[in-house]
């Protein structure tokens, strides 16, 4: 038996394919003979070569690692195979047996830790004596065996915890003694310790505590040797402390973070070692953050990480580390480390440190330290962007417009574009007020980098990346804004289109061509015919590999052109754009993503079309149906684990894109084509119902949003036995996913669009009290924190830095939420909603206090908002909480935030309003309140809504209002300059003052024709009976006043503006 599995082993290591291949298949037979696994543990015994013993040993360890092969085994030969393990861990002295020998009986550990065994006994046993021997081999042998039984089985430490804990500090101190603490049985010992971390308790609290300082010895040493594995084993054990048991570092953290900066700091460190610390130090600083700041620590991190972030580069592809992801360099890890710190810390606390470290470096003749400077602006722009916004977004843009990106260093002024990227992302919408002083920047920059690749025939994807995405998000916040930059935007994207350009620009070209067409919407018009005449060039059927890309992004544009340009702009191309996409579909290659782009077109054109699209239906519908019920994206690995520990990535492949792009695009195809639909609509629904599911978070979140549309598109057409069986399935659905999806942004899917639902459908959607009940409880949940998205272990660091502040995800969906509050109004009668808004209200009152407690100026202004709004729905039932919500209102319209006054502002004025002669008592101290606010408010928003307030107040009932002092204020303020939706309530008041305070208005008849005309002149009313109300009024002025009327109508700036109101009065 042992020759041939010696023969076996030897076969094995050859190099032959062949004889490795026998050996192989020899094995597996071998294996079904109990014997084996004795004849390996007497070759491992055996006085044979090193390299045949320690195969041995693997060979064993990979059959035995499997719980039933172990448990095949005779319980007889379990005893034999466990002693013979045990003795020859002993007496083994070549260290790679010894190893695998290790990891053999960490698998028999793993197998035994349940029973009472004197084995393993004997196990912890040997491994205490020998830890504490003089003799390095034994020590060595003790501290494998230590960390071999807390990785297998910790538990079986429970009971002696604080002995295994003083047993590390003594060999810590035994270390230290001899002067080598970089020892292969301290670095095995502080690996073990990991695993104990997490069960320390009040016991052994104080001896881990003690060991800190010992422990940072150690790292030192092993630093120092340069023994980077050694010493990651070491860090773990701190890593472990601050994941676990963080206030045991509250003594220490003076010593951690100085050792810390000591490694950051000194560049003769192993890459890899300081990679490791500032990392650690990243986490430190989020779990830690109060006792960093408080003992001030913040500044010295600070300084040493931006060194780092400054530091030289060894290749030029280390400067996009950071942007591609990698951070395999101690700078890109730097970076990302200060990024993480930006959403852990407090934006001010870490502005205020942060700033004049950098400041003297934007002036420094050292490009790389202005690089740095500029990278630091750069990261924090997410994490810190509310703040940034409110303090210090004119100063950095202009360091980044006025030095950065002119800078004569291409690493600087690449960096400072990246930084001018992330400002046009995270700071909207504040920052599109800045697009003049950007746009030419932008615009300069692209032109350099076209001419730059015509010149060398060559691009750097990351840089012009960058730029073309910078200002797709410049264009894409400013919406109506972008009308004074069409023409210098569209002149600098036809340049980039020149068919002598490299493909990658012109790709990115039609991107943020697609990107300002969904912008201007019917202003891009002027611009359709050219776009069209290159778009030709692309919109082909057959054509080579490196313009694939060019013509599925063509098609793209086109689709984005045909949903926004407008119905009456992109009918003459509706047709030969019909005919050319069901072409493709029909004959083009079979290529996901070019199906994915043609379903794209066929959505875009049924914006156009509407239900003049239903003849070509037979072509295309069925074949979307088809790619929404296709699995291929299904037998896919789109799941892939990245790094250690990493979470689940989805891999958006074609397959996947593909099959949302044809849900969205039967959404869309329901909506806009919602009659001639009709037969397909149930087969669609079925289809998309099956993937609400879907194991890839983009298709589930299709699917919600296509459900829902069907379910809108029902409504359309009237049928509402349709729309509330559909609702009887989804809304129980729904209620589900909100309460056990993992993912955020589908449970914020599913709130956002049933509250679409519900203003479409109204009380259809919740034909069943149950299921009114159950999505209430979905929301309560959301409210409280309590749903699978939200939740999260607090930690405890043991200075009271439990961190109670929400994530962004968090913050989104509870957003969602309190959007729904008011919402699910519409399918509920007044009653019902009142019943269910006495729960919800006082914990939108919870979320306030929170939000004041964290000073969360969005969180703040969102609860303001949603209370105020649901005052309307409720009506006269507003007066059960009326008490509640005034002094809610009163206060918030003092708050910092100037969209969370002129929310409160609009409350006030709502709650009299509909509380009518409940509110009369009241009147005074509201008055008050908007007269103070009026004095000293500047937003033109929080103006015009104490306005609105006052409108309320004197239609609720004038007489208790003392008009000659508020009238003069009222009117001095109008016309409205920003809210505008409220001009309806305005004139309204006007109405009640004329038929019931008339002489208190007289000075104001002028002000009021103005104020009136220039409603209807512009277009500000909402519907045409308030229309028509306001000619009426202004024709009764004019009759009453005619001189007064004739003066205002004199001023008219403008011949149009004189004709609308001739027309307006005739």
């Amino acid at each position: 038996m042992e020759a041939a599995l010696v023969d076996i082993i030897g076969g094995i290591m050859c190099t032959d394919t062949s004889r490795i291949h026998e050996c192989t298949e020899a094995l597996g037979q071998a294996f079904r003979n109990p014997q084996t696994l004795t004849g390996f543990c007497q070759i491992l015994v055996s006085p044979r070569e090193a390299p045949v013993r320690q195969l041995a040993v693997l060979l064993m360890n990979k059959r035995l690692q499997k719980l039933h092969h172990w448990q095949m085994v005779a319980p007889e030969q379990q005893e034999e195979i466990k002693s013979c393990m045990l003795q020859a861990l002993i007496g083994e002295e070549q260290k790679g047996v010894r190893n695998a020998i290790g990891k053999l009986i960490g698998t028999l550990v793993r197998h035994e830790a349940d029973k009472e065994d004197s084995w393993l006994a004997d196990l912890l046993a040997l491994s205490f004596q020998f830890c504490n021997m003089p003799d390095p081999k034994k020590s060595e042998l003790g501290a494998s065996i230590f960390c071999t039984l807390t990785e297998a089985a910790p538990d079986h430490f429970l009971s002696r915890m604080p002995a295994a804990f003083e047993l590390f500090s003594c060999v810590l101190v035994a270390a230290q003694a001899k002067g080598d603490m970089a020892t292969t049985t301290v670095s095995n010992m502080m690996m073990g310790m990991c695993f104990l971390v997490p069960l320390v308790d009040s016991h052994t609290e104080e001896t881990l505590e003690n060991t800190v300082p010992l422990m940072l010895f150690a790292l030192q040493a092993f630093a120092q040797k340069g023994v980077v594995s050694e010493f990651n084993n070491g860090f773990d054990m701190l890593d472990s402390m601050v994941e676990n048991t963080p206030k045991l570092l509250n003594k220490n953290i003076q010593n951690v973070v100085q050792f810390c900066l000591e490694i950051l700091r000194n560049k003769q460190f192993y890459a890899p070692i300081r990679i490791e610390v500032v990392d650690f130090v990243g986490r430190v600083v989020s779990v830690k953050k109060r006792t960093i700041v408080k003992q001030k620590l913040l500044g010295p991190i600070l300084v040493a990480i931006f060194e780092m972030i400054c530091s030289v580069f060894d290749s030029e592809d280390e400067e996009d580390d950071y942007l591609t992801g990698t951070f395999n360099s101690p700078g890109s890890a730097a970076t990302q480390a200060l990024d993480n710190m930006a959403f852990d810390l407090s934006s001010e606390k870490l502005l205020r440190a942060l700033l004049p470290i950098i400041e003297p470096s934007l002036q420094s003749h050292d490009p790389q330290r202005r690089r740095g400077a500029f990278m630091c602006i750069a990261v924090i722009s997410e994490g810190c962007s509310e703040y940034i916004k409110r303090n210090n977004l004119e100063i950095l843009l202009s360091l980044i417009i006025q030095r950065g990106v002119i800078d004569p260093d291409p690493r600087v002024h690449n960096v400072a574009f990246f930084a001018l990227g992330q400002f046009t992302e995270h700071m909207q919408p504040e920052i599109s007020t800045f697009a003049p002083q950007i746009m030419p920047v932008v615009l300069d920059f692209i032109h350099q980098v076209v001419v730059e690749a015509k010149m060398t025939h060559s691009v750097e994807p990351n840089k012009i990346n960058r730029i073309f995405n910078a200002l797709a998000d410049l264009c894409d916040h400013l919406e109506d804004e972008i009308l004074p930059h069409l023409p210098v935007v569209m002149e600098c994207l036809f340049e980039c289109m020149d068919q002598e350009n490299h493909v990658h620009i012109r790709k990115l070209a039609l991107i943020n061509i697609s990107t300002v067409a969904s912008v201007s919407k019917t202003n891009f018009s002027p611009y359709l015919n050219p776009i069209v005449h290159i778009l030709t060039h692309y919109l082909v059927y057959e054509c080579s590999a490196p313009l694939n890309a060019l013509r599925i992004e063509a098609i793209d544009t086109l689709a984005s052109i045909a949903s926004y340009v407008g119905k009456e702009n992109f009918t003459h191309l509706a047709d030969c754009t019909l005919q050319f996409s069901l072409t493709m579909l029909d004959q083009g290659p079979d290529d996901p993503d070019l199906r994915r782009a043609i379903y794209s077109l066929l959505s875009g054109l049924s914006f156009v079309l509407t239900d003049n699209m239903d003849t070509a239906f037979p072509r295309f519908v069925e074949r979307m149906i088809q790619s929404v019920a296709s699995t291929e994206c299904d037998n896919e690995s789109n799941n892939h684990n990245v790094g250690d520990g990493s979470d689940d990535l989805q891999v958006e492949n074609d397959f996947v894109l593909e099959k949302e792009e044809a849900t969205l695009a039967l959404k869309d195809i329901a909506l806009n084509s919602s009659k001639s639909f009709m037969p397909y609509l149930r087969w669609a629904f079925d289809v998309v119902h099956k993937n609400i599911d879907h194991n890839q978070e983009v298709i589930r979140k299709a699917s919600i949003d296509a459900l829902c549309a069907f379910v809108m598109a029902l409504g359309y057409t009237a049928d509402i036995d349709g729309v509330k069986l559909a609702c009887t399935i989804l809304v129980p659905q729904f209620t589900h996913l909100i309460k056990k999806d993992e993912e955020p942004d589908i449970v914020s899917t599913i709130l956002e669009n049933l509250g679409e639902l519900f203003k479409t459908v109204k009380k259809a959607a919740l034909p069943l009290a149950q299921l009114a009940e159950d999505l209430v409880g979905g929301i309560t949940d959301v409210l409280l924190s309590k749903t699978a998205c939200q939740y999260s272990e607090p930690v405890d660091d043991g200075e009271g830095d439990t961190d109670t502040e929400e994530c962004e995800d968090d913050e989104m969906v509870i957003e969602s939420a309190a959007n729904l509050v008011v919402t699910i109004s519409y399918a509920l009668d007044p009653e019902t909603y009142s019943m269910y808004f006495g729960r919800l209200y006082k914990l939108l009152l919870t979320q306030l206090e929170k939000a004041k407690k964290n000073d969360d100026l969005n969180q703040r202004t969102l609860v303001y908002g949603v209370l105020s709004e649901c005052i309307r729905p409720l009506g006269i039932r507003v007066v059960t909480y009326f008490d509640d919500l005034l002094p809610v209102f009163l206060e918030g319209s003092t708050d910092c935030q100037s969209k969370a006054r002129h929310c409160c502002f609009f409350g006030l004025g709502e709650l009299v309003y509909n509380a009518e002669e409940n509110s009369f008592g009241s009147f005074s101290v509201i008055l008050q309140a908007l007269s103070d606010a009026i004095a000293r408010e500047t937003d033109a928003f929080a103006v015009d809504n104490i306005c609105g307030a006052l409108a309320r107040l004197i239609i609720t009932n004038c007489n208790i209002v003392p008009l000659g002092f508020v009238l003069p204020v009222f009117m001095h303020n109008l016309p409205l300059r920003k809210d505008t939706e409220d001009y309806d309530i305005v004139l309204m008041a006007f109405r009640v003052l004329y038929m019931n305070a008339r002489p208190s208005v007289v000075d104001f008849i002028g002000q009021m024709v103005a104020v009136t005309l220039n409603a209807l002149v512009n277009g500000k009313l909402s519907d045409s009976e308030s229309t028509a109300s306001a000619v009426s009024f202004v024709q009764e002025l004019k009759d009453d006043y005619p001189h007064h009327f004739n003066n205002v109508v004199s001023t008219c700036n403008s011949a149009e503006a004189f004709e609308i109101v001739q027309n307006l009065l005739n």
